[in-house]
This record gives structure tokens, C-alpha cells and sequence, in this order.
């Protein structure tokens, strides 16, 4: 999420960023390699997913977003766009978890309802239990 709030606030490009984050923290030399490949994902499709945010915000513009929502926001993007193999409920649970641990207290509500609406939007399915879910409607 850090790389990713920091590319929104200071408009780096990712290499730039992941190398100043190594240059900071030791802990981070070795990101592991989903980390990267999200951070890569949100670089590659970066417009794709705005463009699929705001489509979903109702009287907001996605720049108007505070910068760690956004930043949650379109890693959660990414996430149930560009990785099959993660069930949504594990991407949104996780995404909230963030939520709280990072934004405000009214954040996670308003990250749980974006993402829902994106879940439903896809058509996505949901994994439980070994079981495919599929959600209502579709």
C-alpha cells in the first residue's frame, strides 16, 4: 500500500518508488514477489482502474479521494481484476483490514461499498469452503 500511496501522492514511477522504499527500510530489500506484482499491476492498468473507480463513485471524483483510500482502493482493484485466483471476499476482508488500520474510522464502510460494487459488477464468484458461491443475480 505504501508504494502505491506514494506514487499517488508524488507521482513517481514504480521503479523509482520500490527503489526508495529499499533506500528507507532494510526490512524492505526483498518485497515479496506478489507485492511487486500487484504494485506492477495497479502501474500497468493504472488508468483502466480509475476509470473502473469512477464509474463506481457516486458524487466523488476519484482525485478527491484521500490518498490511502485511493491508494486501498486501486490495489482492491487490481486485486479482483487481475488476479483470478483470489476469491473477492479474501481481497475486500483484507482491504478493509488496511482500512482500519490506516484511514479513518468511516473509511472501511466506504471501501466495503465500492468494492462490493465492483464485486458485483464483475459478475465475480466467491470461493468458501472449497465451494464456488456464486452471488446473487448471476
Amino acid at each position: 500500500m505504501l508504494a502505491i500511496f506514494a506514487q499517488n501522492v508524488a507521482d513517481y514511477d514504480l521503479p523509482l518508488t520500490l527503489s526508495l522504499m529499499r533506500d528507507m527500510n532494510p526490512k524492505w530489500q526483498t518485497l515479496p514477489p506478489f507485492t511487486v506484482a500487484l504494485c506492477e499491476a495497479v502501474e500497468r492498468h493504472r488508468e483502466a482502474i480509475s476509470v473502473t473507480l469512477a464509474g463506481i463513485l457516486e458524487h466523488w471524483k476519484l482525485d478527491r479521494v484521500a490518498p490511502v483510500e485511493r491508494a486501498i482502493l486501486q490495489l482492491a482493484c487490481a486485486e479482483i481484476d487481475y488476479f483470478p485466483d483470489i476469491p473477492p471476499r479474501v481481497t475486500i476482508t483484507e482491504y478493509l483490514e488496511l482500512a482500519k488500520a490506516y484511514a479513518p474510522e468511516q473509511a472501511p464502510g466506504f471501501i466495503n461499498g465500492i468494492l462490493d460494487r465492483l464485486v458485483h459488477m464483475r459478475g465475480k464468484e466467491d470461493f468458501q469452503a472449497g465451494k464456488i458461491i456464486r452471488r446473487a443475480g448471476h
